[in-house]
């Protein structure tokens, strides 16, 4: 090193000045890291959430690819965005000029709050992670919102059909079949799908933003989703700007005297939420809850509180992992 000896006369113990070492683990791929040498293994910290995240992230053999990420820098509050990822109940109105535009180029329906309610989708809760999840109709049915459209949803369709057994015997039946994964946040800065939400401070987050595809999958569908999920989300995204409005709302809002005087409300569907028999987790009885917000500011609450892991509950993975895929893909 230039100056070792001139500067530190040789004495430099260079042997005890490394860098930290990072505990490291893998799931499907995906690279998960913890300065915590005592934290809980990545299989426990997910439980049974990854019964869920398989779906997408498990579903081939051939894995997924990760393309980006692109970064910006927001004036929010990193835990709005966290908040609002299970939030159902903004949809048809935050986003309706969206949807308005989509629904006349692309022939997508509207989605409106009284087919939310009646919605057989699940909003559910596990070990800190919240999870939107669709149940489908069809086990050739696309399973993207954003980039499928009338002209190429037949191409989808069919990319769904002819996979559908390498799916059944990694997931099993019933994951395979019905069970995709919408909007999902891994605690605490995970948000909406595969991205991070990096504090920047109390009143800036950085985002990292990626769109996740399956290796295999036709360049054409590669395609669409990429332009789709891009055009939608992301730092110039239609969906991403109306979000983005509104969080920079609720970060400015909650700096005002008179905003601190009053409790946030997340009454809606208090006590409306428990076991059921085919999902693993905590699942509301409807699709549009604040159920999951509830038990993420509890869950925050209890880390800023905690003295150590010990004083945190993990749920033991309960879930039947039917089929052959594994934490490690």
């Amino acid at each position: 090193m230039l100056g070792e000896q001139e500067a530190y006369y040789g004495e430099l113990k260079r042997d005890c000045l490394g860098l930290v070492e990072a505990r490291v683990d893998t799931y499907a791929g995906i690279i998960f890291a913890t300065w915590d040498q005592a934290a809980p293994t990545l299989e426990a910290y997910l439980g049974d959430a990854r019964w869920y995240l398989d779906v997408t992230f498990n579903r081939r053999d051939c894995g997924t690819e990760a393309l980006g990420p692109v970064k910006w820098i927001e004036p929010v509050n990193w835990k709005t965005p966290v908040d609002n990822c299970s939030d159902n109940y903004h949809v048809p109105t935050s986003h309706r000029s969206s949807m308005v535009v989509q629904s006349r180029y692309l022939g997508r329906p509207r989605v409106s709050h009284k087919q939310q309610f009646q919605s057989s989708h699940k909003h559910l809760f596990i070990n800190g992670h919240s999870l939107t999840v669709r149940i489908l109709e069809r086990a050739d049915e696309a399973r993207q919102f954003h980039g499928v459209s009338q002209d190429n949803r037949p191409l989808f369709e069919a990319y769904y059909r002819d996979t559908l057994p390498e799916a059944e015997r990694r997931l099993g039946r019933f994951r395979a079949r019905c069970v995709h994964l919408g909007n999902h946040s891994l605690f605490p800065h995970g948000v909406l799908g595969f991205r991070l939400a990096h504090p920047r401070g109390p009143l800036q987050t950085e985002f990292w933003h990626f769109v996740v595809l399956e290796k295999d999958m036709p360049p054409e569908l590669k395609r669409a989703l990429r332009m789709g999920l891009g055009n939608n989300n992301g730092v110039s995204g239609l969906f991403e700007q109306d979000d983005m409005d509104n969080w920079r709302g609720v970060t400015q809002a909650s700096l005002s005297r008179i905003a601190r005087q009053y409790a946030h409300e997340l009454s809606m569907g208090v006590g409306h939420a428990g076991p059921q028999a085919d999902f693993p987790g905590w699942v509301a009885e409807r699709y549009i809850s604040e159920h999951n917000q509830r038990h993420f500011y509890h869950r925050w609450e209890a880390f800023m509180n905690a003295a150590s892991w010990s004083d945190i509950g993990l749920d033991p993975s309960t879930a039947p992992f039917e089929g052959t895929a594994t934490m490690k893909g």
